[in-house]
């Protein structure tokens, strides 16, 4: 059988940015994506840079007609923040909503690229980037972690900052509904900051 691969690639700098976006059982399906696109952040900068391409597999792709990137993209650019380390734009989302708790409860924060998603055995999940946004002090860490490709979140609390992500996925783990909602996530901490002292029933001192 025929489908239609449909990726994206265009200079940036001194390399090449390549993403898939899919591949699709008709190539009306996949230009119908490919307008879809064209008007989201990242891609409406650089809308003449969809490639199509037909190509032949004996059996049904597990993920055909699925579209990633659906929500667009940001380009990575550098900034110093107070650490002297390298940020994102993701790091200067975050900011907007969770800076106060550094600023107000002396928390610190880091940025750590895990790599892979891949399972407790070491076994491939979902291809990177796979960063983790974490804000902590010497009782608790909040961890938000971001699989780039597919934009999914995912955040957890654990007891201390760390680089392994089995340990950050084994932490106690926040509803859907704060991972996509910052702005409601970010008044619930401070509530519970200014009342209990505790952020999701972890105390932040002793």
């Amino acid at each position: 059988m025929f489908y239609y691969r449909v990726t994206h690639k265009y200079t940036l700098f001194d390399h090449i940015e390549k993403k898939d976006i899919g591949i699709y059982s008709s190539l009306e399906k996949a230009n119908m994506e490919i307008n879809l696109l064209q008007d989201k952040n990242g891609f409406k900068e650089t809308k003449d840079c969809f490639f199509v391409k037909k190509v032949f597999k004996f059996t049904k792709p597990k993920l055909l007609d699925k579209t990633f990137w659906i929500d667009g993209f940001d380009t990575y650019y550098y900034v110093e923040n107070m650490s002297k380390k390298i940020s994102c734009d993701e790091t200067r989302h975050i900011m907007k909503h969770f800076s106060f708790l550094i600023k107000e409860y002396g928390f610190k924060f880091d940025k750590i690229e895990l790599g892979d998603l891949r399972d407790e055995n070491g076994k491939l999940w979902f291809y990177g980037p796979f960063n983790c946004y974490s804000f902590y002090n010497d009782y608790i860490c909040i961890n938000f972690m971001n699989l780039v490709q597919r934009q999914d979140w995912h955040i957890t609390i654990t007891k201390e900052l760390s680089k392994d992500q089995i340990y950050i996925k084994k932490g106690q783990p926040l509803d859907d509904k704060y991972c996509y909602n910052w702005s409601l996530l970010s008044t619930t901490i401070k509530n519970e900051i200014e009342n209990n002292k505790s952020i999701f029933g972890n105390l932040i001192s002793k």
